[in-house]
């Protein structure tokens, strides 16, 4: 994933997070706010709870590339990714449509927002 396309500051990250639009699944919770830099932009947390570095490390290369097909689908985005401890025992594929439900719902969500909506 290219660094222009990564958050990196916490205060961007708390100020997603505090917007409190999100989706959220078995193994996901993602945080959404648009943005005004024409790129979407990523950041994963894992929380310490997961388990050592080597097995959260694996869960955000694996949560990497599950998103980078998304990263050129959409424009004007920020997303702060929350791994569950449930990822652990789950194959990617159920991921990969996992992820693809979660996308499915912020578009949806952002098209109600665009419309003016309540969501």
């Amino acid at each position: 994933m290219k660094k222009q396309n990564r958050i990196k500051k916490n205060h961007e990250i708390a100020s997603i997070v505090n917007l409190r639009k999100k989706v959220a699944s078995k193994n996901y919770v993602i945080y959404y706010q648009k943005n005004n830099l024409n790129k979407t932009r990523i950041a994963f947390s894992v929380s310490k709870k997961f388990g050592h570095a080597v097995e959260r490390n694996k869960a955000k290369r694996i949560s990497r590339n599950l998103f980078r097909k998304y990263i050129n689908m959409y424009n004007n985005l920020d997303l702060v990714i929350i791994i569950r401890q449930n990822m652990k025992n789950v194959t990617f594929e159920v991921l990969e449509n996992e992820v693809n439900f979660l996308f499915n719902l912020i578009n949806k969500n952002l098209k109600k927002e665009d419309k003016g909506e309540k969501i």
